[in-house]
């Protein structure tokens, strides 16, 4: 037996286990969510939404949270960041989507980032008939996606860039002098101009 073969055995189920680590059991990557989200969140609206998707898509939310490690509080509570969101059912041909946007703003009221995408119902009913508990689980998951990235480094944590070097001073004006030749070889300065 060769030692190439002996020390590939010994890496190879080191190897397969590093691999594995970046996926869930979905088969998609972990890789974003490396660094820890930080920062309370509380959602304090969705608007557009009838009531039944609105709690189907607020428990979702809670499982992907969970899931990501993201503190959600209640909207009466303190948070870091508070979530404003409005979602749309558009009907498109034969198919319906649902398109949300969220706005993330700091403790001071300032929007600090949006996210947001669209979703497409893969039933035929048309309208909220339409967003069914599927795409509500896929909204979730990619909304709790994109506002754990924003968390791992929102602008706050993430280093100011270096600051530009100042530019250079401007040049002294060069004064001119104007000089005209007077008969007899006499010199005279006639004027200095800037």
């Amino acid at each position: 037996m060769s030692w190439g073969r002996v020390a590939f055995g010994l890496l190879a189920p080191t190897l397969l286990g590093i691999c594995v680590a970046g996926c869930d059991t979905t088969g998609q990557s972990m890789l974003p969510l490396a660094g820890a989200p930080a920062g309370t969140v509380a959602f304090q609206r969705i608007d557009g939404l009838p009531e039944p998707q609105f709690r189907r898509l607020v428990q979702n939310l809670s499982d992907e949270a969970s899931t990501r490690r993201i503190a959600v509080v209640s909207r009466e509570g303190a948070a870091q960041y508070r979530v404003r969101g409005y979602a749309a059912a558009q009907i498109r041909g034969k198919h319906t989507v649902i398109a949300w946007v969220w706005d993330v703003y700091d403790a001071s009221q300032q929007r600090v980032t949006r996210i947001g995408g669209e979703e497409e119902a893969d039933n035929h009913l048309r309208g909220w008939g339409a967003a069914d508990d599927q795409v509500l689980r896929r909204i979730a998951h990619e909304g709790m996606d994109q506002l754990a990235s924003f968390l791992v480094a929102p602008p706050d944590r993430v280093p100011a860039p270096p600051a530009l070097p100042a530019p250079p001073a401007p040049a002294p004006a060069a004064s001119t002098v104007v000089v005209a030749t007077a008969p007899m070889g006499n010199t005279v300065a006639l004027a200095a101009a800037h």
